[in-house]
This record gives structure tokens, C-alpha cells and sequence, in this order.
């Protein structure tokens, strides 16, 4: 998912090539070609589908059938028989969750999603080594984390009616009540989780029970304010109308407009391998840094640039709508999966992973992190390695990032409070940090773009190996730095 496609003629891309002189006359691969093409009719459905099949209970079969098979349509043209990879992987999972008691079938889940999926990661490598063609692995990355999380939020429904027993080990925390599902869902429902057409191209991530909401118009209730002496269970649920997505998708399609531009005018010129010329291995240390600061900016443009467009598709068919704030303003912020202005401005790497990638940081959590008691934030970045593929720089990126997350929270922990007398101090703490987190962040994801270990080993030597190994430092030596504080009883 991370380099561009280096000879289209002779690309190992699956999909249609119907449109090939056209994307030749655009000046584009034909795989980005079908790509933006997919995501343009992904758009102009969504608006339609949102308008002519509203969320309403006669609708709910309709909605989950059109969405299914439009999907399955946009998916054929831009993963042509790759798309057998969903079929096959999602096809197992439901029998496995039919077949296999609830107390096992989780785990068992999560072990085959991840294992079909690495050996995608696998074949991709062997034949397609250090290239982006695009291909089913990365909507296959994100049908891992629909299916894995389904398989826990039912694992979750079974814990919820085995609780009669009062096994303290048994309870759910909030967000797992929340999402947790009592039933297996139907062929349909499964179908159109799996394949819905404002999702299959590049997610981003929506968990079940958020995206039946979403279908069946649950997330357009509300429970009325009464002052009677009726119970919230009590009280009938007021269905309201839709709100307007004008706003949310102005503004998103305006940030994509830039971000394309940037994108365009900008990626190409700045690539993140130059930091291994000889002219700039050379150059004065200032003009490295700055270089290398604003060459994995511009790689993070097409992130934003993808990430912001995705949400912009969903929100057009409705999916992505939170409910209101306290002043009544519709907040679309349900599939946000991220936000350039506060990670370009955060002063921790907490802060960037907050805003960052937020579904899969999500899905992190709700799998990995609140299911384990011990080191999960190792745990976390090593399950996120794995999940992104097997380059060996992805690891130095996660490995060296959990250290940088450690070594952030000791600091914070320890010298933060010395910065805290008054307002100058505390404007000298930010400017230090927020250098340090863009320092911190640019060393570690120089490796998952330069992805192969000989580049990022004469990369972090050009550099004597710094960052790591004050990182690491800092990690081991300050206190509390590998643990969170424990809560007052």
C-alpha cells in the first residue's frame, strides 16, 4: 500500500483494464485510474442510495441487498477475481461462527483471519515485491478487522447472557456493551457488512453493530427528555430525519481538493528516498532534518488525501452520522480516521496515534488491548505490524514506535511537571515537544515507506543510529515509562 505502481504494462493488476486508453490519455495507471474512477461512482451512489432508500423499516432488506451487490460490482472492476479472497475468507468465518461454540470461536477466528490474510501479504511479496500495484490486500486488510471484531462483539453477546452467574470475569466494560452482539447476523446482513459499496475500495473500518444502525435507522433515534416518571426503557424512541450531509461533505471534498493538489504538485518531487543520496547524506545536518521532515509530510499527504475521501463516500450514503452535540449540531464523526491539523501540530506521540489511522487504533483497542493484561502497547504495535504486511521495515517502524510511545510517557511523567510554573515554561514545553514528537514520528515511519532493511539500516546509520537509541534509552530508564498510572480505588 505504499509505493506507486512502477510499470503498468507490465503490472500484475487483476482488475478491468476496459478503461486503459483512457486512463493512458489521464496520464495514470490504470489501477489508479479504476481506484479514483470506483470511488467517483462510489460517491454519486451514495447520495442516490441515501436518497431513494432511506433508512426505514420496509427498506431495511433493500438497503442491505442494493449495497451488497453494488459492492460486489465496484470490487469486480477494480480487484477483478481477487475478490475471492473476501468471498473465501468471509464464507469460512460465518460457518465457523454458526459451527463453533462462542467460547472458542473468537480466537479461532482471529487466528484464521490473520493467517489468510499473511499469506496474501506473503504471495504479494514474492511476486510483487516492493511495488503497489493495486490489489485485494488492502480491502482485505480491512474485511480482517470487520470479521475479527465481529467475532469478539459476539463473543462479547455470549459473555452478556452468561452473566447470570455473576463471574466477575465475565463482566463487559462500557464499549463492549455497547457494541457486543447477542445473534449471529443474517446471510444478508453478513453479506452487506462484507461487501457494502461505500466501503469495499479503501474502508474505512465500520463495526457491525454501527453499520446495522446505520441500515436499519437505529442511529436516527433518540430517547426524548421527559420529566415524567417514566424509565429511558420506557419511553418510545422519536425517529428524526435524516440530517444534511452538505456541510460535512463540503468541507471533506475541500480538504481532498487540497490534499490532491498537494499531492500532486508536491509527492513527487520530495520522495522519501532521497534521504539515502549521496547529495543529501552530505549536506549539512540542518538541511537533512528539514528535508526529512517534508519529505514524510508529503508521503502522509496521500493518506490524507485517501483516509479524508473514504469518510467523504460514506457520509454521502449516510454512515459515519454520531448523533448531536449539545448544541444540536450533527456530528459526522462516527468513521473519522483522521485529522492532519492535530497530528501536524501534536506535542506527543500519543496525540499522533489518537488522530491517526483512528478505525484501525480502534479496532487496536477493542481486540487487542482491552483483552490483555499484560504489555499491550508492545502487544498493540506488533499486531499492527503484522497486520500491515511482512516488509521488514514495518517492524523497525512499530518496534522503534512503542519505544518512542514509552519514552513520550516517561517524559510527560517525569519532566513535564518542571515545565508547569507558569505560562512561558509551558510554551518552551510545547515547542520542545512537539520538535521532538515530529522528530520522533519521521524516524520511525522512514522505515514502513523505505520498507526494505538494507535502506533502513543505511538510514538510521547515516543518522548514528540516534533516535533509537535515546528512545530506547529513555524507555528503559525513565519511571512509570512502561506503565500506565494506576487508578485511586
Amino acid at each position: 500500500m505504499d509505493q506507486p505502481a512502477s510499470n503498468p504494462a507490465v503490472s500484475t493488476y487483476t482488475g478491468s483494464r476496459l478503461l486503459s486508453p483512457i486512463a493512458d490519455m489521464a496520464g495514470l495507471p490504470i489501477d489508479q485510474f479504476n481506484f479514483l474512477l470506483s470511488e467517483i461512482l462510489a460517491l454519486v451512489l451514495a447520495m442516490c442510495f441515501r436518497r431513494f432508500l432511506p433508512p426505514k423499516p420496509s427498506n431495511t432488506f433493500a438497503r442491505h441487498l442494493v449495497a451488497s451487490l453494488l459492492g460486489i460490482a465496484l470490487s469486480h472492476f477494480c480487484f477483478g477475481a481477487q475478490i475471492w479472497h473476501l468471498i473465501i475468507q468471509s464464507s469460512i468465518v460465518y460457518l465457523m461462527l454458526l459451527w463453533i461454540s462462542p467460547t472458542h470461536s473468537y480466537l479461532i477466528i482471529f487466528i484464521f483471519c490473520m493467517i489468510y490474510m499473511s499469506a496474501v501479504h506473503i504471495h504479494r511479496l514474492i511476486y510483487d515485491y516492493g511495488n503497489y500495484t493495486l490489489d485485494i490486500s488492502g480491502p482485505l486488510m480491512i474485511n480482517t478487522q470487520k470479521l475479527t471484531a465481529l467475532a469478539f462483539a459476539f463473543y462479547d453477546g455470549y459473555r452478556s447472557k452468561e452473566r447470570r452467574s455473576h463471574e466477575e470475569h465475565l463482566a463487559l466494560s462500557d464499549d463492549q456493551e455497547k457494541q457486543k452482539i447477542i445473534d449471529i447476523p443474517t446471510p444478508i446482513e453478513f453479506l452487506s457488512y462484507i461487501f457494502y459499496f461505500h466501503g469495499i475500495c479503501v474502508g474505512p473500518l465500520c463495526f457491525f453493530k454501527d453499520y446495522c444502525d446505520f441500515v436499519e435507522g437505529r442511529n436516527l433515534l433518540v430517547i426524548p427528555t421527559s420529566t415524567t416518571s417514566k424509565t429511558n426503557d420506557e419511553q418510545e424512541p422519536i425517529q428524526i430525519e435524516q440530517p444534511s450531509i452538505f456541510w460535512p461533505l463540503f468541507t471533506k471534498l475541500s480538504q481532498c481538493v487540497i490534499w490532491g493538489y498537494f499531492l500532486l504538485a508536491y509527492t513527487p518531487y520530495y520522495p522519501v528516498e532521497f534521504n539515502l543520496s549521496k547529495e543529501m547524506v552530505g549536506s549539512p545536518w540542518f538541511k537533512r532534518l528539514c528535508y526529512l521532515l517534508f519529505s514524510t509530510f508529503c508521503a502522509r499527504a496521500k493518506y490524507y488525501f485517501a483516509f479524508i475521501l473514504s469518510e467523504t463516500v460514506n457520509n454521502a450514503a449516510g454512515l459515519g452520522f454520531a448523533g448531536f452535540d449539545k448544541n444540536g449540531i450533527p456530528q459526522w464523526n462516527l468513521l473519522t480516521n483522521v485529522k492532519p491539523l492535530q497530528l501536524e501540530l501534536a506535542t506527543s506521540l500519543k496525540v499522533v496515534i489518537d488522530v491517526w489511522n483512528m478505525q484501525t487504533a480502534l479496532w487496536l483497542r477493542r481486540v487487542c488491548y482491552d483483552r490483555i493484561q499484560k504489555g499491550r502497547t508492545l502487544g498493540v504495535f506488533v499486531l499492527s505490524a503484522l497486520w500491515h504486511g511482512f516488509y521488514p521495515g514495518y517492524y523497525v517502524c512499530f518496534i522503534l514506535a512503542a519505544f518512542e510511545t514509552y519514552a513520550g510517557r516517561g517524559i510527560r511523567r517525569q519532566i513535564r511537571p518542571y515545565f508547569q510554573k507558569n505560562q512561558a515554561t509551558k510554551s518552551i514545553y510545547a515547542c520542545i515537544t512537539w520538535l521532538g514528537t515530529q522528530i520522533a514520528l519521521n524516524f520511525a515511519v522512514t522505515p514502513f515507506v523505505l520498507m526494505e532493511i538494507q535502506k533502513v539500516w543505511y538510514f538510521y546509520k547515516t543518522w548514528y543510529f540516534i533516535v533509537p537509541i535515546v528512545s530506547v534509552i529513555l524507555a528503559l530508564t525513565l519511571k512509570g515509562a512502561s506503565s500506565k498510572p494506576k487508578k485511586n480505588q
